[in-house]
């Protein structure tokens, strides 16, 4: 811990700080820290800047995946969801429905298909089911281009902004897109209420969570939250502000903003002795290896391991890309690892704004490291994120 501590010190000491600020929290399974950690500053401006703590206010960018497929589960233990029927996506989603898949390389004119193979939930969840996002994928932006458009995934109003061709038959591949904002969509029209009211009644009040998360940034700010900036290094190595444009719509792919306290109480019902979210047989299904008898989609998920290397640290670059695989809630590790030890069952993702969350509920495991950096994998915030790892894991007795 002593490394990681000394690095983060270092990392946002001085006048010119490699990052802006953060806050790295880990329990275990009674609740206890295995780590905490805060070094840095919320907010460029010496101003109007605080020193970051466990309450400072990051968004949570693609961590908020987590919390929406904690969301869905919820639905499927009250009997109102069902992961492997296709009548549910007809019945409340007939604009994910009716989409074409695309059938040409990156590159050609564009050609289409019919979907021919059920659409599931689950397909949804585990990111199978050929929904990409349009800033990623080369095909996608063509086809906004040819209607004059350009990305909308992030802006638009859903559920209109993901209403865009499919990149392969559900089941047959794995992009990462916008499964879990269909998702979000899917909670809130079963459920009758918004993604958001529905999180804050079926999650946030059952675990304890303040009013520093939710949606609205403005909101948790007039509850007297403090938002950490979003910043981003150029080449002379000052930290200057990345603009996160306001949500137009409740995503549940990404757009929380949470304290790291909040967010570690969800984390840390995943692996409590009596978990008040999920029954332990739903904990279960959230953490099962998904993609096993969907061979072209893990094939598919393991070569674009590189991608996502930056934010996911040695938990995924210390094992074999055999080791990987999908669970409902995030990239699953299904090998222990020569170099951290025991890692096999741990659940991970991150967030597009430099954080990273891992679980493991045979050691007990619950970490956070919040970090509010641009773009994700940045070498400086993905260093601490490997140090943040080692030193969760040495304490944890992963060996």
């Amino acid at each position: 811990m002593a490394n990681f501590e000394t690095k983060l010190k270092e990392a946002t000491a001085g006048e010119k700080p490699g990052i802006l600020g953060v806050i790295a929290l880990a329990i275990d399974r009674d609740g206890k820290a295995i780590l905490s950690q805060a070094a840095g500053k919320t907010d460029i401006d010496p101003v109007k800047s605080t020193s970051i703590d466990k309450d400072s206010v990051l968004g949570l960018a693609s961590c908020t995946k987590l919390i929406t497929a904690i969301a869905a589960l919820r639905l499927v233990e009250q009997g109102k969801l069902n992961l492997d029927d296709p009548s549910i996506i007809e019945k409340h989603l007939p604009g994910l429905w009716q989409l074409d898949i695309i059938t040409s390389l990156p590159g050609q004119p564009l050609t289409y298909e019919n979907r021919t193979k059920p659409l599931t939930a689950r397909h949804l969840l585990t990111h199978t089911s050929g929904s990409g996002y349009d800033f990623l994928d080369p095909r996608l932006l063509q086809w906004r281009k040819q209607r004059g458009e350009g990305p909308q995934h992030l802006t638009g109003i859903i559920p209109d902004a993901l209403a865009l061709p499919s990149l392969f038959q559900p089941g047959e591949g794995w992009t990462y897109g916008s499964g879990m904002d269909w998702v979000g969509v899917l909670v809130s029209l079963i459920s009758g209420v918004t993604l958001g009211e529905y999180m804050r009644k079926e999650i946030f009040d059952i675990v304890g969570c303040n009013h520093q998360i939710g949606f609205r940034r403005q909101e948790i700010e007039k509850a007297g939250g403090t938002i950490v900036q979003v910043a981003t290094r150029g080449p002379d190595g000052d930290l200057s502000e990345h603009t996160v444009p306001e949500q137009t719509s409740e995503r549940g792919g990404g757009g929380l903003w949470s304290s790291a306290e909040n967010f570690t109480k969800i984390l840390a019902d995943l692996i409590a002795p009596e978990p008040k979210l999920l029954s332990s047989e739903m904990l279960d299904v959230l953490f099962a290896a998904q993609l096993s008898s969907s061979p072209n989609a893990l094939a598919s998920l393991r070569r674009q391991v590189p991608l996502f290397a930056g934010m996911t640290g040695p938990l995924t670059s210390s094992v074999s890309d055999e080791a990987i695989n999908h669970a409902l809630g995030g990239l699953l590790i299904t090998e222990d690892s020569e170099i951290l030890g025991k890692i096999k069952g741990t659940m991970v993702w991150g967030g597009g704004f430099g954080s990273l969350w891992f679980v493991n509920r045979e050691k007990g495991v619950a970490a956070f490291y919040g970090g509010s950096m641009f773009p994700p994998g940045l070498g400086l915030n993905s260093e601490l994120m490997g140090e943040f790892v080692r030193a969760v894991w040495g304490k944890a007795g992963g060996v």
